[in-house]
């Protein structure tokens, strides 16, 4: 048996009214890859700041390598060799690849000035390793999401940890960029590493973990080794009920054949080129595409976040002019950020501040909100969305993934608008969590919504989408019906197979 690098017993963290870790216990071995798996709110991400030193638990020890241990703060757990690779980026956009990888570890030499040569040198050793294919002196802010990722990911590795936590680490990484991940991680493992792994993607957990741990409302459930595990057991141990039935169908006949909901002809400008479709009213459009494609720059262009070149845009049969997200709104269209907690939640503010955002003058009289009245429309979305917080003046930042995903969605449908643009609205969320999201997309269809859905998960869009739409170098360059939907056809659009 390999050594036991950590060690935890007992672990509880209370917080008022909510006890979010109940007597957590598992060890973490030497040259291991560790899953764990549960709902949103199921403890992992307190867990993993009890562990990191973010959070003092309630009860409970924590060992690393057999010493008995009190991680009073993040810099003491990195001491102890403990470094996590968080789900949001912590890239300092206008410095450099090299500063962003040792922030906090510059190299200095007499008087106190930085020694560049050495920091470069020590940051291509590491860009190298993790596989990313740029310069060091390149600002942060001209790599992709993808590239920025694994420069987080190169910020855990340089401290030389024995414990690496990596939560949703593939959230933003693309398909090659993900196959490097998983080639560093093997690395990594062979050179005695011990990984903690948190992922939503079946796939990736039963592809890279040894063994899976599964937390529910607080407390570990179960850990086996990963081959004496299968989906359907793994997903109700999570959930403790049976979610065979992934995908909901919609009714028939919903698809309205009369004037569409929204039509775009030629829309260009620095993102996209001469995009021309329609969404009619009770339609599901899926857009696919690879990370670059396009896709979400629709959507932003759709909204009025950018800026248009050229183009019309018509909403059930008038032109329309979206110049700003305002007009927008104003016309019925709602967006969904892929990126929740940058563009769309204010974190540091109460869940009832997140809700009622957009309708400040639709509550307010003689220029007061009516707070009687906001809290009983939030009182409403969070019954029907099954939010789980402790009241509505908790912080945004308290609640799981899942939960910020639920409250942004009761916002962009109070109301019931007309055109709903939904870009990863699955993301980071469990599968739990997703099938509500699920079955509310489909019920805004059903109610006569016409929905465009930008997803990267293939099985998501296949199951939900009426017709997709495929994306390639920021055009359009294929559309395919219900019956020619398949992941391999989407994939040879996607990737350009039409133009070899």
């Amino acid at each position: 048996m390999a050594n036991i690098l950590l060690e935890v017993k007992g672990l509880s963290k209370k917080f008022p009214g909510v006890l979010a870790l109940d007597h957590v216990s598992f060890e973490l071995h030497e040259g291991e890859i560790l899953g764990i798996c549960g709902e949103n709110g199921a403890g992992k991400s307190t867990l993993i700041k009890c562990l990191s030193g973010v959070y003092q638990p309630t009860t409970g020890e924590i060992k690393v390598q057999g010493q008995t241990v009190r991680i009073e703060n993040e810099e003491k757990g990195l001491e102890l060799g403990i470094s996590v690779i968080y789900q949001e980026l912590s890239i300092v956009p206008d410095l450099d690849i090299a500063q962003n990888l040792f922030l906090g570890r510059l190299p200095h030499g007499p008087g106190g000035w930085i020694e560049g040569k050495t920091l470069h040198q020590a940051a291509a050793e590491t860009v190298k390793r993790i596989g990313l294919a740029v310069d060091t002196d390149t600002l942060a802010n001209e790599i992709s999401i993808s590239e920025q990722q694994m420069v987080e990911i190169g910020k855990a590795i340089v401290r030389n940890p024995k414990i690496l936590i990596m939560d949703e680490p593939t959230s933003s990484l693309s398909a090659d960029d993900t196959e490097r991940l998983f080639q560093l991680m093997e690395e990594l493992k062979a050179e005695g590493y011990g990984i903690l792994f948190i992922s939503h993607h079946m796939e990736e957990i039963f592809r890279i973990t040894d063994r899976i741990m599964v937390l529910r409302d607080g407390k570990t459930i179960e850990t086996r080794d990963t081959k004496d595990w299968d989906v359907d057991r793994l997903v109700f141990a999570m959930v403790n009920r049976d979610v065979s039935s992934q995908y909901p169908k919609k009714k028939d006949g919903v698809i309205r054949e009369d004037i569409p909901a929204l039509e775009i002809k030629e829309l260009s400008n620095a993102y996209v080129q001469d995009i021309s479709f329609s969404v009619r009213h009770g339609e599901i459009l899926g857009l696919a595409g690879v990370v670059g494609a396009g896709r979400s720059e629709v959507l932003k262009s759709l909204f009025g976040v950018y800026r248009w070149g050229k183009g019309q845009i018509f909403i059930d049969g008038k032109e329309k002019k979206i110049r700003s997200p305002r007009d927008a709104w104003k016309e019925g269209v709602v967006y969904l950020s892929e990126d929740r907690k940058h563009d769309m939640l204010c974190l540091m503010d109460t869940v009832h501040t997140n809700f009622i955002l957009p309708y400040f003058r639709h509550f307010a009289k003689r220029g007061f909100v009516q707070k009687k009245k906001t809290r009983q429309a939030m009182e409403q979305a969070a019954k029907k969305y099954q939010i789980k917080m402790s009241s509505m003046e908790q912080m945004a930042v308290e609640l799981s993934g899942g939960n910020q995903q639920k409250v942004l969605m009761a916002r962009i449908t109070y109301g019931e608008p007309g055109i709903f643009l939904l870009d990863e609205p699955t993301r980071g969320i469990d599968v739990s969590v997703k099938q509500e999201i699920y079955r509310e997309i489909i019920r805004l269809a059903e109610a006569g919504h016409a929905v465009v859905l930008v997803t990267s998960e293939l099985p998501e869009l296949l199951g939900l989408a009426d017709r997709v739409l495929v994306m390639n170098h920021r055009r359009i360059a294929a559309e395919l019906k219900k019956d020619e939907m398949g992941e391999e056809s989407i994939m040879y659009y996607a990737t350009g197979g039409d133009l070899v």
